[in-house]
């Protein structure tokens, strides 16, 4: 493994702590700024033990003290954005630990062992509609292995403040809107801060690249109260709400700071808006398994997680044209292809 490196530098006002991790991503971002003299903390890093010791170095080396830290507000349940939530509490009871609801029912549902069963039966579900969507029976099986073990590595701490949709934190002279964006997590946040214009996107708005955006495996009470069949259409609504903040800065969790919201929202509805056209037009002369879709719109050399994301990628844009009357489902032979409708 990699020896990590850190980063740290101030934005705008804001202090940035840019620390490697072993994974395509290259480094996950988290921000640390003050409004009227209240630190507030924007995601909690990574729990691998070089991550930390690095996160908590640097924050030594700045003079603060994991005890001045007044909030850590968490963008999405993923284990780069929530690592440190217990250690962030041991260190400092006091401070407050915000999450929407639905980043805590997760990730509480996935750290309680009685749910074991539960959760490989919501994997199985996944597992079996996507072979139904064309994957191999044995790629099933790792689809299962997936969503049962990896939710495993975040450990749950109690939220002290659990958020919703149009939240605000308010301050003396300033105050924090709560943002949902569910897309590339269902239960995804930002975090506005109006008097700067300050936009903390964590992975719903990145810089070179869109985040992924497909399906997931939730607990009964969440996919009861939130049934939401079309993520894209979400989170693409959700960029157009964004964008009527105006913000001036965009600060992600991984990839360079955005000088241009604007102008870079623009560009990833037209990468979508290109997406669909190109999956549309895979399907005009014949019907096809969002799998073959896959492997005709990013390749059929990728490995086995990138080929299961990929055909999520095109899952979520088949059901998106489905809803939108563009294309209709057809069952042939056990398996489900779409096709397009002229």
């Amino acid at each position: 493994m990699k020896k990590l490196k850190s980063e740290v530098s101030e934005i705008d006002g804001v202090i940035r702590f840019k620390i490697d991790i072993p994974w395509d991503v290259k480094f996950v971002c988290i921000y640390l700024f003050e409004i009227d003299g209240v630190k507030v903390l924007i995601d909690a890093g990574l729990n691998f033990i070089d991550w930390s010791r690095l996160f908590f170095l640097e924050l030594k080396n700045l003079k603060i003290e994991p005890k001045d830290i007044d909030y850590c507000i968490v963008s999405h349940a993923h284990m780069d954005h929530v690592g440190l939530i217990q250690k962030l509490k041991r260190k400092n009871p006091e401070m407050q630990l915000l999450m929407h609801e639905i980043t805590n029912e997760t990730i509480k549902w996935s750290d309680d062992e009685n749910n074991d069963q539960e959760m490989k039966n919501a994997a199985i579900e996944v597992a079996e509609q996507m072979i139904r969507y064309g994957i191999s029976e044995q790629h099933g099986k790792r689809i299962v292995q997936f969503f049962t073990s990896w939710p495993k590595l975040t450990k749950y701490q109690k939220p002290d403040r659990i958020l919703k949709d149009g939240d605000e934190i308010p301050f003396e002279t300033n105050k924090l809107k709560i943002i949902w964006t569910p897309g590339h997590s269902l239960g995804h946040i930002c975090v506005y801060e109006e008097k700067n214009r300050r936009l903390f996107s964590g992975d719903h708005i990145l810089s070179r690249i869109t985040p992924h955006i497909g399906v997931f495996t939730v607990s009964p009470a969440i996919k009861n109260k939130y049934p939401m069949n079309n993520i894209l259409g979400y989170y693409l609504e959700s960029l157009d709400r964004i964008d009527k903040l105006d913000p001036k800065i965009i600060f992600p969790a991984h990839q360079e700071v955005i000088y241009n919201p604007h102008e870079r929202i623009l560009a990833i509805k037209e990468h979508h808006k290109n997406r669909l056209n190109d999956i549309f037009n895979a399907i005009q002369d014949k019907p096809l398994t969002p799998f073959k879709i896959s492997q005709i719109h990013f390749g059929e050399d990728l490995n086995e997680i990138n080929m299961f994301l990929a055909l999520n990628e095109v899952l979520s844009h088949l059901i998106y044209l489905e809803h939108d009357g563009r294309v209709k489902r057809i069952e042939q032979d056990g398996k489900i292809l779409f096709s397009a409708i002229t």
